[in-house]
């Protein structure tokens, strides 16, 4: 049997009601007594006479308190196996397409590397007012 009035239990349940749904009115939510009186508008002491609230309140916190493991997925070494290869696969197409990128570079380097040569040697047999540029860390 509950020591408070019935008004007074009523306020403590629809208060324990507002906690539990996580919205409550008048205090920050702590599912404490000083909580649930503060919510219920209350005194403490009659939260705790009310020996049907705190017992609520005590399961209450038990519930949102106990440690919930997540739900794994089982484990598929088949589809595992699949994805790793598809990953697999997707990388060495990128390594091809680098190496390829890699090779035309290259050559394009080669090629303008001869071509500013060419330029060069025109420039200099010429004779002409046009110098070829010498950069500041001795290269031509």
């Amino acid at each position: 049997m509950s020591g408070v009035n019935a008004a007074s239990e009523q306020a403590l349940h629809d208060a324990l009601l507002r906690l539990s749904e996580g919205r409550p009115l008048r205090c920050d939510g702590s599912l404490t007594v000083t909580g649930l009186a503060a919510e219920a508008g209350v005194s403490r002491s009659t939260a705790n006479r009310s020996t049907t609230a705190v017992d609520a309140l005590r399961a209450l916190r038990l519930r949102c308190e106990s440690p919930v493991e997540p739900q794994r997925p089982p484990f598929d070494e088949r589809q595992a196996r699949k994805e790793i290869a598809e990953l697999r696969r997707r990388h060495a197409e990128k390594v091809t397409a680098l190496v390829t990128s890699i090779d035309i570079l290259a050559q394009h380097v080669q090629v303008l590397t001869l071509d500013n040569e060419r330029v060069r040697k025109a420039l200099a047999g010429q004779g002409s007012n046009v110098a070829a540029h010498r950069s500041a860390q001795g290269g031509t």
